[in-house]
């Protein structure tokens, strides 16, 4: 059983920082995720258009549920380095969020991101995440 899976049926909800940024977690397992991310007005900069800090937060958000899908309990992880490119402007509404982890080794994964906004590719990330022992 996943990390994830444990965590869902123990009942725990979404970090702060999740709920603050406005993702929502819909589905994860086998390594893949998606979520739903609900840009407010709050998140624009003064451009008219979202922060691209806050965009690569939530790609962040969606490709550590994609590792949540695949680790066990007594595991844990770390973004080591993260790349976000930008096609299109994120704006106000709703964008998607489908991660998946493209390779895993015992110590290290390779995970991409890819986030739409009206069908629309409007960033992708790459990232490069270090999986840990937890100590109780």
């Amino acid at each position: 059983m996943s990390k994830l899976d444990e965590l869902l049926k123990l009942g725990v909800q979404q970090p702060e920082s999740e709920q603050l940024l406005g993702v929502e977690f819909i589905e994860a397992s086998e390594g893949k995720s998606t979520c739903k991310w609900l840009v407010s007005e709050k998140l624009r900069n003064g451009n008219g258009v979202t922060l691209g800090g806050y965009v690569t937060s939530a790609a962040d958000i969606g490709m550590a549920y994609a590792m949540l899908s695949v680790i066990e309990m007594n595991s844990s992880f770390t973004t080591l380095s993260i790349n976000t490119t930008f096609h299109r402007p994120a704006l106000v509404g709703e964008i998607m969020i489908h991660s998946s982890i493209k390779r895993l080794g015992k110590t290290t994964a390779y995970v991409e991101a890819e986030l739409f906004q009206n069908d629309k590719l409007i960033a992708s990330a790459t990232s490069t995440v270090m999986q840990f022992p937890v100590k109780e």
